[in-house]
């Protein structure tokens, strides 16, 4: 059962990954989400994690983060 909203996944995470994800163009590839972000000047941190993610379309910030949430609690996609 899910309790959370898809926003609340989110907010969960680091500041700067939910900055890079509001100006990120959905839908959009891993590898051209990670091209997007390098050109736009993303720390290496959020390169790290966004290369940590599943090898998929994304059609929203919001499954970037559920994504994201499911790696770092060791959830397999």
């Amino acid at each position: 059962m899910e309790t959370e909203s898809k926003g609340e996944s989110i907010k969960e995470l680091p500041i700067e990954l939910q900055k890079v994800l509001k100006n990120t163009d959905f839908p959009v590839k891993k590898k051209d989400m990670i091209e997007q972000e390098r050109k736009s000047g993303a720390i290496p941190d959020v390169l790290r994690e966004l290369g940590m993610l599943p090898d998929k379309e994304y059609n929203s910030a919001e499954e970037v983060a559920e994504e994201i949430q499911k790696i770092y609690s060791g959830i397999p996609s």
